[in-house]
């Protein structure tokens, strides 16, 4: 088995070798935590939750990081830092405003059936490390002090521009490189940022107080761990110019080691209905949003329907096909569960179809994560199964092989639905029956606080709670799937 994967340096698509037999070190740039994440960083991160589970498969040990920006994220319009900026509108500690997003986004990776990379390292975490790299950056002679903030000078690095194609000579002022008066050239990018003086996040520095640039801080944590060279360094085609090209920079940089990434891959961004998402266009989905409204299974296999590094489209008609494709995995599921098996016809033909099948899977997978055309094979998969029950050809045999080979091929996109857990109704009514008196009690002594907080933590879990003249009533709700 032969992985290839299209490598954003050289343009090809490449033979997998990683740097340490049997072993794969991947750095995806993670979320800074100042907002809800996004459906496009869903299906950014989905995709390299498929990428590791592949990689598992062919026999790799995974040692994987994500960082967590906290800091040093500036706005492009204002050069404010995100972080400190959410901080003062929302009246908190900064901390306090990473810590609620980080909660909130690990919550909803969790939902989309996303694995926990190896590490999620704060920014804040490594400002030694970010000092430590901004110090050899100036004593390599490819940065330079400037009234307490330090800048990469990009003319003493030769080949910037390598990965974006862009020649530096054609860069200009603006088009995402943040200005300052104190630069030599527009073009150079901020390894530490002097603080104003009312500024709620800065260190001491050997160049008085300030805080660390964006893109040294992804640099500083992989390095940490991974040294001066690793495998895969993952992240959505948007972050090319010029968050990771400042990276190849500031590494090469630093040690003389190339290439810094042997493989560089990223993802393409989303559309909503053919429009880019954003804020002002009032069509930005929030992940958990989301969530809320289709199944975790339903939007992986969305997610996994389109080229990793094509744009990928949200409408409500795409996410209801693929609910409908989820369900189609569910029922032959129920099917295999509920056959009888019977003696094995003289036609051993159903096994041979699914090792076929699953071979022609894993070469697509193989082929730069082709996950369209896995996914076609997978269908065929599902169309085999239920003609060879509904032709009663099959064994106990046959279908034991049918449904590890659907859990085995769904589980790199997890597509296979979760077993809902049986309810016994018997409690729950009892347990309602007890909220409700608990709840009248309540209004009685006109404690309405806590009478609202019972109903609207039921409403939350999907339980209607109304008051009528016939008393209370409630109902659990449906949920879409």
């Amino acid at each position: 088995m032969v992985l290839k994967l299209v490598n954003t340096m050289s343009g090809k698509k490449e033979i997998f070798k990683p740097l340490e037999e049997g072993r794969v070190k991947i750095f995806v740039c993670g979320m800074t935590d100042y907002d809800y994440m996004h459906l496009g960083h869903g299906r950014t991160y989905a995709f390299y939750d498929l990428l590791t589970r592949f990689l598992k498969f062919l026999g790799y040990k995974i040692y994987y990081i994500q960082n967590i920006t906290d800091v040093g994220h500036l706005r492009e319009d204002t050069g404010e830092d995100r972080v400190a900026k959410k901080a003062a509108e929302e009246k908190k500690a900064p901390m306090e405003v990473v810590d609620f997003y980080m909660r909130k986004n690990l919550e909803a990776a969790d939902r989309l059936r996303l694995e926990r990379p190896n590490i999620l390292a704060r920014a804040t975490g490594h400002l030694i490390e970010i000092i430590e790299q901004v110090d050899a950056l100036l004593k390599n002679g490819y940065a330079y002090e400037a009234n307490g903030s330090v800048y990469f000078d990009v003319t003493k690095f030769r080949d910037y521009g390598k990965l974006s194609k862009r020649a530096l000579k054609k860069l200009r002022k603006g088009a995402r490189v943040e200005t300052h008066s104190d630069k030599k050239d527009p073009r150079d990018f901020a390894l530490w940022i002097k603080a104003p003086k009312d500024h709620m996040l800065k260190w001491s520095s050997p160049w008085g107080l300030g805080y660390p640039g964006w893109h040294i801080e992804d640099t500083a944590i992989a390095m940490k761990y991974f040294g001066s060279q690793y495998d895969i360094h993952g992240g959505a085609i948007d972050l090319i110019f010029p968050h990771h090209e400042a990276e190849i920079a500031q590494a090469e940089g630093i040690t003389g080691v190339e290439p810094y990434v042997r493989y560089w891959i990223h993802t393409g961004m989303l559309t909503i209905n053919g429009e880019p998402m954003s804020k002002s266009r009032g069509n930005y989905i929030k992940l958990l949003d989301a969530l809320a409204e289709h199944s975790p299974e339903a939007l992986r296999l969305w997610m996994a329907s389109s080229d990793y590094r094509k744009p990928l489209d949200y409408s409500r008609r795409n996410i209801e096909d693929a609910e409908k494709n989820v369900k189609k995995i569910s029922n032959v599921m129920e099917l295999i569960d509920e056959k009888t098996a019977k003696p094995p016809k003289k036609r051993p033909s159903f096994v041979k179809d699914v090792q076929r099948i699953e071979k022609q899977f894993i070469e697509h997978m193989e082929n730069d994560v082709d996950t369209p055309h896995a996914l076609a094979t997978f269908w065929e998969l599902i169309s085999l199964i239920n003609k060879q029950i509904d032709e009663n050809e099959y064994s106990k045999e046959d279908l034991e092989t049918a449904r590890e080979t659907i859990v085995k091929l769904g589980g790199f996109f997890q597509i296979i639905p979760e077993k809902k857990k049986e309810i016994d109704e018997k409690m729950v009514e009892g347990l309602m029956d007890f909220l409700v008196e608990l709840r009248q009690k309540f209004r009685e002594e006109k404690d309405y606080e806590t009478s609202d907080t019972i109903r609207r933590k039921l409403r939350g879990l999907g339980i209607a709670f109304e008051d009528t003249a016939e008393g209370v009533k409630w109902r659990i709700k449906a949920r879409k799937t």
